[in-house]
């Protein structure tokens, strides 16, 4: 995926057969660095309601979060900004 400038968000998901799987991966890659960064792993959260459906709010405090690490939103966000 891409972020909002353009550049490569950086992230990826895994499957695993096995929950023992999954955490020897954890622990492992949990010390790895790929192309000179340090990996942060997560365990993947659920977004859905009981329904299934995903909660909006949830995807809009995440794209603003994402907007605003961008600089492209934030506090007054909407608001015509004069840059000098």
């Amino acid at each position: 995926p891409k972020k909002f400038d353009g550049g490569h968000r950086g992230f990826a998901f895994c499957e695993f057969l096995t929950r023992k799987e999954a955490e020897n991966a954890m622990a492992t890659l949990s010390r790895t660095h790929l192309y000179g960064r340090h990996l942060v792993l997560e365990w993947a959260s659920k977004e859905e309601d009981g329904d299934g459906k995903i909660d909006v709010n949830v995807v809009r405090e995440k794209a603003k979060r994402d907007a605003v690490r961008a600089g492209l939103g934030g506090a007054g966000v909407g608001k015509k900004v004069k840059n000098f």
